[in-house]
């Protein structure tokens, strides 16, 4: 055996092993814990402790139960969906092509969770339109019959995450006593919350932050998966497991800290100086659940478009373009609310001073009224005019329509179990009316301060 062979069996055998299968485990820095990618588990790396598992799913082969599903792949996208052999497909939703190859179910396809649709494809359109009308400047065929016949009604794959968490903040608060002085803190705070099905779509043909804008999504219609809701719609397969997105995972998680920080922390505070911020999350674990969401994929100018629409409560969005030329024209009408009041004001100051030459005859008369309005028409295009190019060059860089963030903390946080906060807090000393003034840290004051109702209802779930 040769001196490289050696090192390659040495560096194997010395790996840490997963306590649960034995393979190889390794570190992954987004959660700070050692992955088995075999098995899911996750471990502590000081004393390999299990703290959850996020597993893989679906991997196993299509049992005679799954005999009456079919998949139909992309041959274009390599887009792969699941539905029942009463159920056919013409196009692939997700780039349009028609060459869609047809064979039966290969994989297990059994999901842990389902929502069923709720509204009709037309009720989908309807509510797409109605978005639309909110977004001036989308061409005119994102909009069109022949278009909006094609969306489609997909049940997107969701991987539901739950995780204990923990959030620590260090640093130095002010609260003002009256306009010259100021009591000065030493903030040290830790806040440990449970997080509870926070969905993370496992799908790669869909974009993350579409489905973030049609959420939230009612979980109090979750039922047991089952065949019988299949029938008429389309299941996208998963393409990404929960362990390959665990660096989105940590970021939406780590948001979702710092939010709380927000409501527990800044509003006692009239100024904050952070000096350290942290979060972390433990003990994962994940179910499988299919979604309702109807999507359609409009290819426009060389460039794919993607539509949804929340299949349970409705909610549209999407990524959209925005038409140039209907921005200036918008921005014409904008500006030209302006015209008509300002025809009037010249009529106002026009029409007296030229009553000055009627003695002189009429001709002076028209004359001194043309000449007026003409001075005033012309210093109203001087004001016109920038309020026009103002507002087409505020709006002419935008490439698409703006999507709607992802939920807030309140809407995943689980409230049934107890938010701790360790407030170790201590008084340093009193400051002048120049510390006083110390501007508040924008990334942890929370909208309405004290009288913010997430920071009422938080403080009212710490003293139960």
């Amino acid at each position: 055996m040769s001196w490289k062979d050696d090192t390659v069996d040495s560096a194997a055998a010395s790996s840490p092993k997963c306590p649960n299968c034995s393979s190889n485990i390794f570190f992954n820095e987004k959660i700070g814990k050692l992955v088995c990618n075999f098995c899911g588990s996750i471990y502590v790396p000081e004393t390999l402790m299990p703290t959850g598992t996020i597993e893989n799913r679906d991997t196993g082969d299509a049992g005679d139960e799954e005999s009456n599903k079919q998949e139909y792949v992309c041959d274009s996208c390599g887009a792969t969906v699941v539905t029942d052999y009463n159920t056919s497909a013409t196009f692939c939703a997700f780039c349009g092509s028609p060459t869609l190859i047809q064979r039966r179910l290969r994989r297990e396809f059994r999901p842990d969770l389902l929502i069923p649709f709720k509204i009709s494809k037309e009720d989908a359109i309807k509510n797409y339109r109605e978005w639309v009308k909110t977004h001036p400047g989308v061409p005119k065929a994102f909009r069109e019959d022949a278009t909006l016949e094609k969306i489609t009604g997909f049940y997107v794959p969701f991987w539901l995450i739950d995780a204990d968490c923990m959030t620590v903040i260090t640093g130095e608060g002010l609260k003002k006593i009256n306009k010259d002085s100021a009591e000065k803190y030493n903030i040290n705070r830790t806040i440990e919350f449970k997080m509870k099905r926070v969905p993370f779509d496992g799908c790669k043909k869909i974009s993350n932050l579409l489905m973030e804008a049609i959420e939230p999504f009612d979980y109090s219609e979750l039922v047991p998966y089952n065949d019988m809701y299949l029938p008429g719609f389309y299941a996208q397969r998963y393409d990404t497991s929960a362990l390959d997105m665990l660096d989105l995972i940590s970021i939406r998680f780590n948001s979702y800290a710092m939010n709380l920080v927000k409501q527990f922390s800044a509003s006692e505070y009239t100024s904050i100086s952070v000096r350290t911020r942290a979060s972390f999350a433990d003990n994962f674990s994940q179910l499988y659940a299919l979604f309702p969401v109807y999507f359609l994929n409009i290819k426009y100018q060389g460039s794919n478009y993607g539509i949804a629409v929340n299949g349970q409560t409705g909610e549209a969005s999407g990524h959209l373009p925005v038409s140039k030329w209907s921005i200036f024209k918008h921005s014409i009408a904008r500006a030209g609310k302006f015209v008509l009041p300002y025809i009037l004001f010249m009529l106002l100051i026009s029409v007296p001073i030229s009553f000055i030459f009627k003695p002189l005859g009429w001709p002076y008369f028209v004359s001194s009224m043309l000449v007026i309005n003409l001075i005033l028409g012309i210093f109203g295009l001087l004001v016109y005019m920038p309020l026009v190019v103002a507002h087409y060059l505020d709006n002419k860089n935008e490439e698409s329509v703006t999507l709607d963030q992802a939920p807030g903390l309140e809407e995943y946080i689980d409230f049934q179990s107890k938010i701790n906060m360790e407030n170790e807090d201590k008084f340093i000393k009193y400051t002048s009316r120049e510390t006083a003034s110390e501007e508040i840290d924008p990334v942890l004051m929370p909208k309405g301060g004290a009288r913010n109702p997430m920071y009422r209802l938080f403080k009212f779930i710490l003293r139960r």
